[in-house]
């Protein structure tokens, strides 16, 4: 009987099989999805609804929203409310403001990487509104509570437009 005594060997994997191996694996939509955040995401919206961003949008913000009012129109119109919710998904991800307009609620849900979304701009922070939920839905049942501040802000973001002319 006869035993063979085998050295062991090195195997060496090619580069591209190696970083397969190493590299997690990403989803073909997820990568559609970036890039397309990506191109839509010229003025740094993701970074102003980012969770990680302490200075961007939460539920209880003041936010201001300019929208083009159609496709190819050079006219705007603005809307002003408290976020009351934040849809994150990906490329659909959209918001909700509220506000009092006439004495009725009024609600409008934008989407974030619309090409009719002008700009969004944070007059107020929610700290001051002590939020802490992550959907403020009950303000729909009690309309005075975090209106009220919203007419003295709409005014100066005027005089501030006027100013600016």
């Amino acid at each position: 009987m006869r035993f063979v005594l085998f050295a062991p060997m090195t195997v060496s994997y090619s580069t591209a099989a190696a970083a397969a191996a190493t590299k997690p694996k990403r989803n073909v939509m997820e990568l559609i999805s970036a890039q397309q955040i990506e191109k839509a995401n010229h003025d740094g919206r993701r970074e102003l609804f980012s969770r990680k961003n302490g200075e961007g949008v939460r539920p209880g913000s003041v936010v201001l929203v300019e929208t083009f009012n159609g496709p190819g129109e050079k006219t705007s119109s603005t809307f002003m409310g408290v976020c009351i919710a934040i849809r994150r998904k990906g490329i659909d991800t959209s918001f909700t403001l509220r506000n009092i307009v006439m004495r009725v609620g009024v609600e409008q849900r934008f989407s974030l990487y619309s090409p009719l979304v002008k700009s969004v701009k944070v007059l107020q922070k929610p700290t001051e509104l002590r939020v802490r939920r992550a959907k403020l839905f009950y303000l729909r049942d009690q309309p005075g509570k975090a209106f009220t501040s919203l007419q003295s802000l709409w005014k100066q973001e005027q005089l501030e437009k006027q100013q600016q002319k």
